[in-house]
């Protein structure tokens, strides 16, 4: 048994139905709060009357429900009995408040006698399965029901969980310039190279006025280069679809690299 069941709006409500109407029972879906619901009120209306509280239940369940009584209700005075117990105690020696569930009453022998306890005392509370036996119905009064779906379409939603990622360190500039230039330099001529490199100067520079100026100036480089790039493809005739700009990179770098070679081979 679990006394935060009790917080549930709809349990709560229950609890304070029959604690106000000074009896009741209920008929509740297994999984539903029932014996939470039977217990919470007969111990609440004890204290509130004055008056001992006799439970009959299982004897399987018999030190579950002292603690549980002793939780929600520790000044009730309370009784647990088995159904056994409460058949052999005499007529009418049963006063106060009395809490039984209805499962006891499976045993035929001892339904007449929980039926002549139930008469006795001045308040009857009674929780009970749909399959349970209903000797005890017509005297608790009035009949509540607590249906498990009813309880979780109106189960108060949890709050979303936000999880925020941790901040990812900031790399250095530096660092990050030089692991693109290390890719860059894979695929682009020497000729590309030196405008990349001076791009990569002007992130590494602070001053937002010079960073901007050259940032301008570059532009106006790296457009000439395409430019140039491109006239150079028409002049070439069409690419080949199969190769590849890496292809082509390291073709012009070849190109790039004769040509010095001759140049530095004349007299």
């Amino acid at each position: 048994m679990d006394s935060s069941v009790l917080r549930h709006p709809r349990i709560a409500e229950a609890v304070e139905t029959l604690v106000t109407a000074r009896g009741g029972g209920i008929t509740y879906d297994v999984g539903g709060g029932g014996r939470e619901t039977l217990l919470a009120a007969g111990a609440r209306l004890a204290a509130e009357t004055n008056t001992p509280l006799t439970i009959v239940e299982a004897r399987s369940l018999h030190s579950d429900v002292r603690a549980f009584v002793r939780e929600v209700q520790p000044e009730a005075r309370s009784a647990v009995i088995s159904a056994e117990e409460a058949a052999l105690q005499p007529d009418g020696s049963i006063n106060g408040v009395l809490a039984v569930h209805a499962d006891v009453l499976r045993d035929a022998d001892v339904r007449q006698p929980l039926l002549a306890m139930a008469h006795s005392a001045d308040h009857l509370l009674v929780a009970r399965h749909d399959y349970s036996d209903t000797t005890l119905d017509a005297l608790a009064t009035p009949g509540l029901v607590l249906r498990l779906r009813d309880l979780m379409l109106s189960a108060p939603r949890p709050a979303p969980i936000t999880l925020t990622p941790p901040p990812i360190p900031p790399m250095d500039t530096s660092v990050a310039l030089g692991l693109v230039r290390k890719a860059t330099r894979a695929v682009l001529p020497d000729e590309d190279l030196e405008v990349f490199d001076k791009m990569a100067e002007v992130l590494e520079r602070v001053d937002p006025a010079e960073v901007r100026q050259r940032i301008g100036e570059l532009r106006s480089k790296y457009e000439a280069t395409i430019e140039l790039a491109r006239q150079r493809r028409a002049a070439t005739g069409p690419t080949d679809p199969s190769r590849t700009p890496l292809d082509h990179g390291q073709e012009q770098a070849a190109a790039h690299q004769q040509h010095r070679s001759k140049g530095t081979g004349r007299t």
